[in-house]
Formats: C-alpha cells, sequence, structure tokens
C-alpha cells in the first residue's frame, strides 16, 4: 500500500480507502462479514475510513466503528460528515435524502453525537455531506467548523459532495474560499467531470487541497461484477442509472483492456490504477460488499499505471473512447 497526504496537512492516508456506506446499508447488495472486512482492509494497509452518520439508521454507519476504533485508533485516519439531520423522515420513500441542517447550533450536537457513537475524542476529517451552495456561502457555518478545531474536535475540514455526480459551482467555490483539505467528488476513468475541472483549481493544483475518488468503478461498468444484462432489484442504488448510460459506460470500458490483459491486474485494480494517475487524487473509496474485493481493490496501490499507459487513457478520454453516446449525463447544481 501507498501513502498520500491531504494537501500539507499532517493526514497521511492510504491511496486505498475504505468506505463503511455498503456495511450499515443494503443499498449495494447485503454484506455478511461486516468486522471482517474491517479487519481485512487494516491488513491490507488501508488507514483512511470513511463513514458518516446518515449511512444506515439511527447513526449505524458510525456505531460500526466504535470496537475497531478502540484497539486501532492510532493506525486510523477517520472521517465523517455533518449535515444531514439523521432523526428526519426521508424526503421520499426509499433512498431520497434526508433533510440537511446546517444551523451552527445543530453542526455542534452533530459532532458530538458522532463522537459519542464513534468513542473517540477527536475527528481526523470532519466533511460536509452533500451541501448545495447555501452551506458553502454560510460564514457562520464555517466560523462553527474552524471553532470545532480549534477545539481539537475535529483536525481537518472537507468538503463532500454528491449525491449525483456534479455540483461544479459548489466544488469550486469550497476549494478557492474555505479552509479545507479535501473534496470529495464521483470521478472514474469514464466519468471524469467534475474531477477534472476540481483538479485545475489553483489550491488542488499547488498542493494545498487533495481530491477523494468514489464510486471509481462507474456503478461496476468498470469492475467486472456485473454485466450489460444484470438487472438491478429496486432496493440495489445501481438501479437509479440511466440504463442508456449503463451501456454507455460498458462500451467504453471495452475499450481499456489494455489496462488488464496482460498486465496483471484484474478490470477492478485497473479502474483504481487509472485514478491513482492523476496526482491531484488523494485516495479512491471502492464499493466493497465482501472480503475479497476489500483485498482486490487494496492491491491496486501496488499496481500504478505505467506513463504510457495514463497517456494513452488521456487519450482515449478526450475522443469519448471512440463511442457515440446513447446519454449525456447532466451535471446536477444548486447555482
Amino acid at each position: 500500500m501507498r501513502y498520500r497526504r491531504f494537501g500539507q496537512s499532517e493526514l497521511e492516508v492510504s491511496e486505498v480507502g475504505f468506505g463503511v456506506w455498503t456495511l450499515a446499508s443494503d443499498w449495494w447488495g447485503h454484506v455478511e462479514d461486516k468486522q471482517g472486512m474491517l479487519h481485512a482492509a487494516l491488513d491490507a494497509g488501508i488507514n483512511f475510513i470513511d463513514t458518516a452518520p446518515v449511512y444506515g439508521e439511527g447513526g449505524l454507519g458510525e456505531d460500526l466503528l466504535r470496537d475497531v476504533l478502540s484497539t486501532h485508533r492510532d493506525d486510523i485516519v477517520l472521517t465523517t460528515k455533518c449535515g444531514y439531520d439523521i432523526e428526519a423522515e426521508r424526503k421520499y420513500p426509499g433512498q431520497s435524502e434526508r433533510p440537511h441542517d446546517w444551523a451552527p447550533e445543530s453542526i455542534r450536537r452533530q459532532v458530538e453525537g458522532s463522537l459519542q457513537r464513534l468513542g473517540i475524542d477527536r475527528i481526523d476529517l470532519y466533511q460536509l455531506h452533500n451541501p448545495r451552495i447555501d452551506p458553502i456561502l454560510a460564514d457562520d457555518l464555517w466560523e462553527v467548523l474552524e471553532e470545532l478545531r480549534t477545539e481539537g474536535k475535529v483536525r481537518e475540514l472537507g468538503v463532500a459532495l454528491g449525491p449525483a455526480i456534479g455540483w461544479v459551482e459548489e466544488g469550486k467555490i469550497a476549494i478557492r474560499d474555505r479552509n479545507i483539505v479535501s473534496l470529495q467528488t464521483v470521478f472514474n476513468i469514464l466519468e471524469q467531470e467534475p474531477g477534472l475541472t476540481f483538479a485545475r483549481q489553483e489550491r488542488v493544483a499547488d498542493g494545498e487541497v487533495g481530491l477523494i475518488s468514489r464510486v471509481p468503478h462507474a456503478s461496476d461498468a468498470l469492475s467486472g461484477k456485473v454485466q450489460r444484462d444484470t438487472v438491478f432489484p429496486p432496493g440495489d442504488h445501481r438501479a437509479h442509472r440511466n440504463r442508456d448510460n449503463m451501456l454507455d459506460n460498458f462500451d467504453k470500458a471495452d475499450t481499456l483492456a489494455f489496462l488488464w490483459d496482460g498486465t496483471g491486474r484484474t478490470r477492478g485494480q485497473a479502474a483504481i490504477a487509472g485514478i491513482l494517475a492523476n496526482p491531484a487524487f488523494t485516495t479512491v473509496l471502492p464499493t466493497c460488499v465482501d472480503v475479497d474485493e476489500v483485498r482486490e481493490y487494496a492491491a491496486a496501490s501496488d499496481l500504478p499505471l505505467t506513463p504510457d499507459e495514463a497517456a494513452r487513457v488521456d487519450e482515449m478520454w478526450a475522443g469519448n473512447f471512440g463511442i457515440v453516446n446513447r446519454y449525456e449525463m447532466p451535471l446536477k447544481s444548486s447555482v
């Protein structure tokens, strides 16, 4: 496992991280061995663990980490998030968002709740969870976040964009105007915008802010775990993907076989190595549902692309991989 630093902070993290989202919900399939996956991640050299109070019900995404943090706290760079009211009902039935509550007094309650559930006294990286433009611009919110840093309850601040792909202005303004060391965004070698736009921002290019990739396998079009004709059940998050968009991504992925055929990489490892070829990205958060996937994806850190491979991927991206899109994915925004 290789490691990179978030900006000039003291947070040095594994190039491949571990996301708790799949452990706390069944939105990507059922997970049997939750603690086994966590320990497999640590055994593979992963030290960056990403969670949030809204994962699962009643803060389960944080509760699941309490035991491993009690014995491995100094080995883990822990990030959790704020913004959602986990006691409020979802806006619509199913997998819709819960309401946000960005009031400064609410953020204080949220951080205390996270610390209690996690059983720790500090959060290494505290991220705003899927903010729209208003919290990015809210000076009183950022004042309380800075107070939490001064008090030692959080070490560094970041922004996690979502839930859909996009939020370009939100990300650019956060990078430019806020004291963050990380920005999390959907990014994979098939869907490189707005990640490339963020990578070109001055503070990212200068190494002050590191990017975090999520959805690195383009909802499994790049993992080899599903096929074109796979039908996802209604409760599976991948079922929300536009069908034509998924077919476009499968077609594009087929043009990248040179990254795994005869290279010693699996398809899923090549997808992660392709992201890590961009130095703006500090770490990648693959979506895992079993121990084997954790081990497979962690090993991608030691299988980097060659300069020629990276250049070829860039060239193919510039030509849309030679594919005419059936569907043009819109970039979401609140601006």
